[in-house]
């Protein structure tokens, strides 16, 4: 009898043995079958790509794009986007920008067809230059396609919902605000004065943080008899005031903290303005759809960078809804250098992108690719194919089960920036 077990149990490991032997491994060949192709020439999306993105926004309640910042291709692709995005029901737009700073861009996209006139002049106005150190007011917008595709967005009268704190910059524009607050009070006059002595105390700490003369301007910053002076002389019955302050000490101390891991407290604030938005909206519309452009690391659905971040986010509040949140994260394959030469980022970047081999053979030069991650995710599930067993099984499994789909872009570019300096 014990020999009868025991040849059976060898029996079972056999074919056990034989059926993992026989499950595939994850290739090029297997991710083509799920990845399609299309193009974009004006603000038109063609291929077979297309309709992909289309079920995208017909099928989501949320919509996030993980971006790779400073892209040209990405402000295209979120210009052509937007249209498809908007016919299914999409009206809201958090981006990776600070409450204030997305109000004064909805302010300089009001009306639409001004946007990049007025984006211009606002980024001339504050953008500041020292040798190689560019200072701007508000990140990811500066640019002239940038301004193009909020024109877009804001042509369908697309509400922004700033989510990020405010920018380490953007203190100058915010200050001029704040001191618009108090325009036709006894005090303005005096506000005045302080705001141009605070500026002129945190301009000297910039350029010293400039120079490695200081660590973070901040720190000193938040500290300084002038600044402190100038928020003070606020009324505090003055409540868009206290507000712009108390969000900008907030940024300020995410900044001086960030060795402390302040970076927990940056996201829980970028999640908590997703929520003050999304349950505003919730009270007068069942299940509002929103789009996100963010970071790549913010959007991925499962813990990234020691932190639940806005794409876990997303998820949690879909499958609380029975809907669909989907998360397209983007890689840029290809990149024009200054010199005009195309620069292969897979191998600039070999480091970071040696474990995802497997889909190098699927980037085009002009064309873009968007992968099917949840489809991979499925055959993965089901056992009809399986992740390799070397080091890029972790790097592979990070991506696949941490977003829905990969956007490979056609060879891009640093953007053109939208200001006349």
């Amino acid at each position: 009898m014990k020999k009868i077990i025991i040849l059976l149990l060898i029996v079972c490991i056999g074919h056990t043995a034989k059926a993992q032997k026989e499950t595939p491994t994850l290739d090029t060949e297997f991710l083509s079958l799920h990845t399609s192709y299309f193009t974009i020439k004006n603000n038109t999306i063609s291929g077979e790509g297309k309709s992909v993105l289309k079920d995208i926004a017909s099928q989501s309640q949320f919509v996030v794009y993980g971006e790779m910042h400073g892209s040209e291709q990405t402000s295209i692709f979120n210009k052509a986007f937007i249209p498809l995005l908007f016919d299914s029901g999409f009206k809201y737009f958090a981006i990776e920008v600070g409450p204030h700073s997305a109000a004064k861009l909805t302010e300089l996209s009001s009306p639409a067809s001004k946007t990049v006139e007025n984006l211009k002049a606002f980024y001339s106005k504050y953008t500041v230059v020292q040798g190689e150190e560019v200072a701007e007011p508000i990140p990811f917008f500066t640019s002239t396609s940038d301004a193009e595709f909020l024109k877009e967005a804001r042509s369908r009268n697309m509400q922004l919902w700033g989510l990020d704190q405010e920018f380490y910059f953007s203190a100058f524009f915010l200050m001029d605000e704040l001191t618009k607050t108090a325009r036709g009070s006894s005090k303005y006059d005096d506000i005045q004065s302080l705001e141009n002595q605070a500026k002129a105390i945190m301009y000297k700490h910039f350029l010293a943080e400039f120079k490695n003369e200081i660590d973070n301007a901040y720190d000193v910053i938040k500290k300084e008899t002038a600044v402190v002076n100038y928020f003070n002389a606020f009324d505090k019955s003055n409540e868009k005031a206290q507000a712009l302050i108390k969000d900008l000490k907030i940024s300020w101390d995410i900044y001086i903290n960030w060795r402390n891991d302040s970076h927990v407290d940056r996201i829980s604030y970028m999640r908590n303005n997703f929520m003050t938005h999304y349950n505003e909206v919730s009270k007068t519309e069942k299940r509002p759809k929103v789009f996100t452009k963010i970071g790549s690391l913010h959007a991925k659905k499962t813990f990234s960078n020691g932190a639940y971040d806005i794409g876990e986010l997303v998820e949690s509040l879909a499958q609380k809804n029975g809907t669909v949140a989907t998360v397209i994260n983007s890689w840029r394959p290809y990149e024009k250098g200054k010199d005009g030469k195309l620069v292969n980022n897979f191998e600039r970047y070999k480091r970071g992108f040696k474990r995802y081999q497997v889909f190098f053979p699927l980037a085009k030069q002009d064309t873009w690719a968007i992968v099917d991650l949840k489809a991979i995710r499925k055959a993965i599930d089901n056992n009809e194919i399986q992740l390799p067993k070397t080091g890029e099984y972790h790097k592979l499994k990070n991506l696949i089960y941490g977003y829905d789909y990969q956007l490979l872009l056609p060879a891009d570019e640093d953007p053109i920036p939208n200001r006349s300096k």
